[in-house]
């Protein structure tokens, strides 16, 4: 069931939904989303329920799942990265020499090595990323090589990094919810970034054990200018700073360090303002019926108060202060 909205016809966010009483097809349908595994399955036959309902947006993917027996699961290595909530049930993982238990609202990680799990009428949510992508936002804020990244354990640092990411997976799933969210690249983009970083915080990794880092080679100001107007160029698209640095043909972590030497701060957040500023002159030259809300998200903003908040310390007004003065009405209820 594909949300709709979007004006080039290709369905940015999918949803989809499996239900069976099988054993076996239950068990298909996992390995087709984690890989070929091995199962023995304890209790009646009769009690087994399986169903999963998965939101998918670009490379994210983000479900809830109900598994209502007791079962044995011998799992391959998972080369993707994902996070399990629990919100009823146990759940067990035994890897190489870790073992994590789970109950009702906590959180863990699925191992990348072969495992043993052990399910005891389990329902959950689940967050899938590629690896790749979490590599590529860690290598963007450290300067790691993206090859040397990898998780370190299966658990969050603490319990108040499991509810950071717990609050993080509400948020997405939100925004999700929202066509006016999921029709926007920019937005959409933002969510997996948010996704990406959250899991470099939450999660133990080698950014948190690293002690030194090459001395990146200096990159003088006509680099940085070059990628400020690739910036100013491109901002109605989604931007990484790894497209930015390889437009400008440095590395990421050269760029990162050059940008805070010449503008006080990092590229995404030169971006954030240029996107601020076209909103800004967006609100200034609306078009009857257009939102405050409709005008933030357009400009990659998913969050309302956040956008607000920005436009205020920067412009010294609430954003719906300056669609006012224009003589623009919005639509009834849709001022904010």
């Amino acid at each position: 069931m594909p949300w709709t909205g979007n004006p080039d016809g290709l369905e940015p966010v999918t949803r989809d939904v499996v239900e069976t009483d099988d054993p076996e097809r239950a068990h298909h349908l996992i390995a087709l989303r984690f890989g070929e595994h091995r199962v023995r399955i304890s209790g009646p036959p009769a009690r087994f329920r399986y169903r999963r309902v998965t939101l998918q947006v670009d490379e994210l993917e983000i479900g809830e799942a109900r598994y209502t027996m007791r079962s044995r699961v011998e799992s391959l290595p998972y080369p993707e990265f994902a996070a399990v909530t629990l919100t009823h049930g146990r759940y067990a993982i035994r890897a190489a020499e870790e073992e994590l238990r789970l109950g009702p609202g906590t959180t863990g990680r699925y191992p990348e090595v072969g495992a043993i799990h052990l399910i005891d009428d389990m329902a959950s949510a689940v967050v899938r990323l590629p690896m790749q992508r979490i590599a590529a936002s860690a290598n963007a804020r450290t300067g790691l090589p993206a090859a040397n990244f990898h998780f370190t354990t299966l658990a969050p640092l603490s319990p108040p990094m499991a509810l950071l990411w717990q609050s993080m997976t509400a948020f997405v799933r939100r925004q999700l919810a929202v066509n006016a969210v999921v029709a926007s690249p920019l937005a959409r983009a933002g969510l997996v970034d948010l996704v990406a970083t959250t899991a470099v915080a939450v999660f133990p990794n080698t950014t948190m054990t690293i002690n030194y880092l090459p001395e990146q080679s200096r990159v003088g100001h006509a680099v940085v200018r070059r990628a400020a107007e690739f910036i100013e160029a491109h901002a109605a698209v989604p931007l990484t700073v790894g497209r930015i640095a390889e437009a400008c043909e440095v590395s990421q972590r050269a760029l990162q360090v050059a940008f805070q030497r010449y503008h006080g701060q990092s590229p995404m957040a030169f971006l954030r303002a240029v996107r601020l500023r076209q909103a800004h002159w967006d609100l200034q030259h609306a078009k009857p019926g257009q939102t405050v809300a409709e005008t933030a998200r357009r400009w990659g903003w998913t969050h309302p108060g956040r956008f607000a908040q920005a436009y205020r310390e920067t412009y010294g007004c609430h954003p719906y202060d300056t669609l006012r003065a224009t003589g623009v009405s919005a639509p009834a209820g849709q001022e904010s």
